[in-house]
C-alpha cells in the first residue's frame, strides 16, 4: 500500500460514510494522538515517598517540591546521598542530624535545619 492509498483510506474514515464511521475515526485520532501524551505524564521522580519512622510520625518526601519548585537536579540526591531503590538504606534522626542524608543540605545553609525542632512538622505529618 502507498502513500496515496493510505491518505485515502484515512480521508475516508475521518470524512466518508456515514456518522458513525466518522465518530469511530475522530475517537481513533484522538486515541492515537492523547495516549503517548498521557505517557508523559507521569509524576517527577514517581511521586511522593512516605517514610515511617518509629516513635515519629510518617515523613512525605516530595519530589515535586525539591526537584520542581526548588530547582534541584535529580543527580544531586540520587546515587550521591540516596539509591534509587526505596529502603536501600536505614535512614534515622541521629544520622540526619549528623548531615547525612536530608541533613547534607537541611543543614541551616543550604535549607532549613533538622537539628531545630520548630522544623520537625515541615517533614513530619
Amino acid at each position: 500500500m502507498n502513500c496515496y492509498n493510505e491518505a485515502k483510506i484515512f480521508n475516508f474514515i475521518l470524512w466518508g460514510g456515514n456518522t458513525m464511521k466518522q465518530l469511530l475515526g475522530i475517537t481513533l485520532v484522538m486515541v492515537v494522538l492523547l495516549v503517548p501524551m498521557s505517557a508523559f505524564a507521569q509524576k517527577v521522580g514517581g511521586g511522593d515517598l512516605t517514610f515511617s519512622p518509629k516513635n515519629a510520625s510518617p515523613v512525605v518526601f516530595s519530589h515535586e517540591k525539591h526537584v520542581n519548585d526548588k530547582g534541584l537536579k535529580c543527580t544531586g540526591c540520587h546515587y550521591q546521598i540516596f539509591q534509587m531503590q526505596q529502603g536501600s538504606y536505614k535512614m534515622d534522626m541521629g544520622k540526619l542530624t549528623k548531615g547525612d542524608f536530608c541533613g547534607k543540605c537541611h543543614n541551616g545553609q543550604k535549607s532549613f535545619d533538622v537539628k531545630d525542632t520548630k522544623n520537625c512538622v515541615r517533614c513530619h505529618k
